[in-house]
């Protein structure tokens, strides 16, 4: 690994964890105010990745995006405010997933044992998939929580970045369901 390949993870790898201390970040797009949100006919492959899951095979997210609307949640086990969080999606995701909306879960920096086990007791029953800095650099993700909101045509519509509450988060699903 030359020195600065190495230096870019690192610098990488700092990023991520100082972002992951804070309370609120500043959100780089705000999902509900984006009144705008629409299906194409035609499917994105922006967010069509692979990666593991938490039991070890490769999925798709190709299974999901551009098939319904998909909100893409980088967090951690290790993050305090990805926990915050976590009852706040939770809820909403339980009122929500009858309606089409799902959750994908990419944890980073996690073993899937962890995430499995943190996931379970949470009651995080959306899909979990194991991330790694490749892919988190791929989607500009530069600290945890980032959210992900992705639009039935497989278009982001938003993201946040630092937990968010239950009603910031209703308002973001309900602009994913807009038509």
């Amino acid at each position: 690994m030359t020195r600065i390949t190495a230096t870019i993870i690192l610098f990488f790898t700092m990023m991520l964890l100082a972002s992951c201390g804070g309370e609120n970040k500043a959100e780089q797009s705000d999902p509900a105010s984006d009144a705008n949100l629409h299906q194409s006919d035609s499917v994105s492959s922006e967010f069509i990745f692979s990666a593991y899951d938490i039991d070890g095979s490769l999925r798709s997210s190709g299974e999901w995006v551009g098939k319904q609307p998909v909100v893409i949640n980088f967090w951690g086990t290790w993050c305090p405010p990805c926990r915050k969080e976590i009852p706040d999606l939770v809820r909403i995701y339980n009122e929500y997933q009858s309606r089409g909306i799902e959750i994908l879960g990419v944890a980073v920096r996690d073993q899937a044992g962890s995430v499995a086990k943190f996931s379970y007791e949470n009651g995080m029953n959306w899909v979990m998939l194991m991330g790694d800095n490749s892919l988190a650099m791929r989607y500009g993700i530069t600290g945890v929580p980032t959210t992900i909101f992705v639009d039935g045509g497989g278009n982001e519509k938003g993201r946040f970045v630092g937990p968010r509450d239950y009603e910031t988060f209703k308002q973001a699903f309900e602009m994913l369901l807009q038509p």
